[in-house]
């Protein structure tokens, strides 16, 4: 889209649900994202997105927390691999970036996922786009 290049990555498989720390088939998809992007200079965006179904455990409080901490685990991986942290952000849109309606199981499996956006240059600047209608 405008603001780059968007590598989505679906919750299934990457993070157990209501848990923010990266399986071992999340961490080798990482891995790869990571060597594929450190030869650009582009920032990168990692951004978390939730479904719309409440959550509040003794960790994540809603599903902003749940987001958010989703898309530092990723941003703390990159770094780990080598990735400048000057050229990363983490943000959390809870359900309210989804990228279809929440209104069955398989719309919102399709929404929980986490974001990686290898942006132009002018991206941070414009906003954030798949919001259903």
């Amino acid at each position: 889209d405008r603001r780059g290049v968007t590598i989505s990555i679906p919750e299934a498989g990457v993070f157990a649900v209501g848990n923010d720390e990266l399986s071992d088939a999340a961490r080798d998809l990482m891995a790869q994202v990571a060597s594929t992007v450190a030869d650009f200079p582009n920032e990168l965006l990692v951004e978390g997105h939730a479904d719309n179904v409440p959550i509040r455990t003794s960790r994540f409080r809603s599903n902003w927390d749940l987001s958010a901490a989703r898309a530092s685990r990723v941003v703390e991986f990159l770094i780990e691999r080598g990735i400048d942290p000057g050229r990363l952000s983490a943000t959390g849109y809870g359900e309210f970036r989804p990228r279809v309606a929440n209104d069955s199981p398989a719309s919102r499996a399709v929404n929980r996922r986490v974001d990686v956006v290898i942006a132009t240059p002018d991206a941070t600047s414009l906003p954030s786009v798949g919001s259903a209608p």
